[in-house]
């Protein structure tokens, strides 16, 4: 009969070979001899933990550590074992206690940079994995991993520090370059990204990662038409890549090759049904088509994505699913930008015309504006205490709701009302410049991630100001109101009322008593649409979805008109065409 050392050395041979079952047996048949065994339930765990049966590999361990509590294997693969169930804290618990154990146990290092790591806990993770070098100091994994999670921990410069020391140590390293490509992203220098990319490239040519990094860095820098090949070829190498198929629909998209990026997008989504990014890059696709049937369905997938702009609202009230609520009170929240609620509070009468009693919670910023909207019950700034309610429903999600379609939009302007005192009072004040009273916006919030594009700034709307017979008035808030400090001196015929604006109320009551407002696509751009004063909007060369494509009017607004970008970026011959059609009107 073999003895218990001759029966553990062949089922651990098995082992390292990969022939688990027998392997298996050969633990058992040492159990079997001796139940406490501590090694053999501890490599019986590991068995279990890589063949994916974390719970069987858990109770391998813990049996294992009853026999020896102080072995500090036993309990980092304890650690790795209860990570892969999702116990996080316990996980971490037996990280510490394998390092209180042996200090220099490089193993219980990785278990503890992985668990941080799952917990998000960046900074954490950095510190365990900068000991882990220290005992591992010729790892190129090791300092791999390290620039990864200070990218993470948002120290990008900390982490090209460590790139450049891992070059110095594996100058072919295709994974440094692409990790030192994503950290200088993060701080903006897309040359230097994009130059990264290329070298690795110049390494691996088919690699389909790289090819979409360089095609994403190449979006940055707005050479969309060469990062729609980056990632074909991507899609070449790798045809399963929902990743690549999401950032060609994308590119598609801002080049409007609008049925291209459904195309992909669908691709996408075939590839990967969960993927929320690759539904709402459908669904501005199918928008801006005007597809609203298919593509609002689709956008109700926004708030799962994972950069979704708006925070995660939690109530205790179910969300609302278009079901009778006839008597009842149904909270409805904003989201995304003071735009979107300018735009979809339109929808809140046709909820109070189906006898539900409606609160509204929305930006502070808007709360004084939206207690005018006739007919709208309570209004209550974001995050101040809310009233009973049965159900709760995103703003956004009520034209998806009530069945919007591009030909049954409600557009009867004016949605919004000012407060009479208030007009009245800028009435007397702007009852004696001459002409005709034009209001300008030049810029968004720049928090938004294509607010460069959207935004032409005050220097692009310097030439309306020589349109003779025109009396302008500045109503621009938040940043873009530095560009008066560098635009030097402006003519007697521009007023800036910005310094009087303390929020959209104010606004509004200016706004009733101009003849014209000028604006980019912003969120004063909805409050004069939706007041129904006449309206000019300049727009980028790839709009949001809510103005369709190509067209000069909206579906949304029946007094604004659309001034579209023909080249990316090129503002001048938008304002020029601005400027054309303000001359005839003000002689008119």
């Amino acid at each position: 009969m073999q003895t218990i050392a001759a029966l553990m050395a062949d089922a651990v041979a098995q082992h390292d070979a990969g022939h688990t079952a027998p392997a298996e047996a050969g633990y058992r048949a040492v159990l079997a001899r001796q139940p406490d065994h501590g090694e053999a339930l501890h490599r019986l765990g590991i068995l279990y933990l890589q063949t994916g049966n974390a719970g069987a590999a858990l109770h391998m361990l813990d049996a294992a550590l009853a026999a020896e509590p102080a072995n500090p294997a036993y309990h980092s693969n304890r650690a790795s074992a209860l990570r892969r169930l999702g116990r996080m804290q316990e996980a971490l618990e037996a990280c510490v206690q394998a390092l209180r154990l042996s200090p220099d146990f490089a193993d219980a290092y990785v278990n503890l940079v992985n668990t941080l790591d799952q917990m998000r806990r960046y900074g954490d993770a950095v510190k365990a994995q900068q000991q882990l070098i220290l005992l591992r100091p010729f790892s190129g994994e090791a300092r791999l991993q390290l620039a990864r999670l200070l990218i993470l921990d948002n120290q990008a410069e900390a982490a090209i520090d460590a790139l450049y020391e891992l070059l110095g140590m594996q100058p072919l390293s295709v994974a440094a370059y692409v990790n030192m490509g994503v950290a200088l992203r993060r701080l903006g220098r897309l040359e230097e990204a994009e130059a990264g990319y290329r070298t690795a490239l110049g390494f691996a040519p088919d690699d389909p990662g790289l090819l979409c990094n360089l095609g994403i860095v190449l979006q940055d820098r707005d050479q969309y038409r060469e990062a729609i090949e980056c990632f074909h070829r991507a899609i070449a190498r790798q045809p399963d890549s929902a990743t690549a198929y999401l950032n060609l629909s994308v590119a598609c998209r801002e080049e409007m090759r609008t049925a291209e990026s459904v195309a992909a997008a669908r691709a996408a989504i075939r590839h990967d049904p969960s993927m929320a990014a690759a539904h709402a890059a459908l669904a501005v696709a199918l928008l801006m088509q005007g597809d609203y049937a298919e593509g609002l369905a689709e956008y109700e997938w926004r708030s799962r994505m994972p950069d979704f702009p708006s925070p995660k609202r939690d109530f205790t009230t179910p969300v609302w699913d278009g079901s009778d609520l006839t008597g009842r009170t149904l909270l409805v929240h904003d989201e995304q930008g003071v735009g979107d609620a300018l735009q979809f509070v339109r929808y809140l009468p046709l909820l109070r015309d189906r006898g539900i009693d409606v609160v509204l919670e929305c930006n502070s910023q808007l709360t004084r504006l939206l207690t005018q909207m006739p007919g709208l019950g309570r209004v209550v700034g974001r995050y101040q205490p809310l009233p009973p309610h049965d159900a709760h429903v995103s703003l956004l999600s009520l034209p998806y709701l009530l069945g919007a379609r591009v030909d049954n939009i409600p557009a009867q302007v004016p949605y919004l009302a000012t407060e009479p005192a208030l007009e009245a009072e800028w009435a007397a004040r702007l009852s004696g410049f001459a002409g005709l009273k034009v209001g300008l916006v030049w810029a968004g919030n720049p928090e938004f991630k294509a607010d460069r594009l959207r935004s032409p700034g005050l220097a692009a709307f310097r030439p309306l100001l020589d349109v003779a017979g025109v009396s302008f008035f500045g109503l621009q808030k938040g940043p873009g109101r530095r560009d008066l400090e560098t635009i030097g001196p402006l003519p007697a015929c521009f007023t800036d009322l910005g310094p009087e604006i303390g929020d959209f109320a104010d606004t509004a009551a200016i706004m009733a008593n101009l003849d014209l407002i000028i604006t980019s696509c912003t969120g004063p751009a909805h409050l004069a649409g939706a007041l129904g004063r006449p309206t000019w909007t300049v727009l980028p060369f790839s709009p949001d979805w809510r103005w369709l494509e190509d067209r000069t009017d909206t579906i949304w607004y029946p007094t604004m008109r659309l001034f579209r970008q023909e080249r990316r970026g090129d503002w001048a011959p938008v304002l020029a065409r601005v400027a054309e059609a303000l001359a005839i009107n003000s002689r008119e």
